[in-house]
């Protein structure tokens, strides 16, 4: 079992690498929130061996920096790192709305849905930023975001 966690620890390192990479590429931090979805989602897609990995980290829990809970809250900083201060709505945490993102997208490929799953990624991107900007605006950036990814 300790050389799979190595392997899907160093997996799980590229999907962080892949997803803040992809935020790094934006201005605006909605925009980085939906290049960081759109990245993490082509990354799961061509990778679908990171699904199986955080399964079992979720399964095997331990205290390590490749768990899946220290996944999770990386991913989730990446949201709210740069958000605008003061402008989140109450309701659930980041964490919890990186969890469902990733729960998703691996009931996705678990099942063979991947071109379903391509199509999700504004759905994905408006339920990432909805606690922050609120429906019209969540709405607002998801589409903006997918007009211009249909144009490169």
């Amino acid at each position: 079992m300790g050389g799979q966690r190595e392997v899907f620890g160093q997996l799980l390192g590229e999907l962080e690498g892949s997803v803040a990479g992809a935020c790094r590429s934006q201005d605006e931090w909605p925009a980085q929130v939906a290049a960081g979805i759109y990245a993490g989602v082509r990354f799961s897609i061509d990778h679908p061996q990171v699904v199986e990995a955080l399964l079992v980290l979720e399964r095997t829990e331990v205290a390590s920096k490749s768990g899946y809970t220290d996944t999770i809250e990386r991913l989730a900083a990446l949201i709210s790192r740069d958000a605008p201060a003061g402008s989140r709505l109450p309701g659930s945490t980041d964490e919890a709305l990186v969890a469902g993102i990733v729960g998703l997208v691996g009931d996705h490929l678990r099942i063979g849905r991947s071109e379903a799953l391509e199509a999700l990624r504004p759905d994905l991107v408006l339920l990432a930023l909805l606690p922050y900007l609120g429906f019209s605006g969540a709405q607002d950036w998801a589409n903006r975001f997918a007009a211009d990814e249909v144009r490169d």
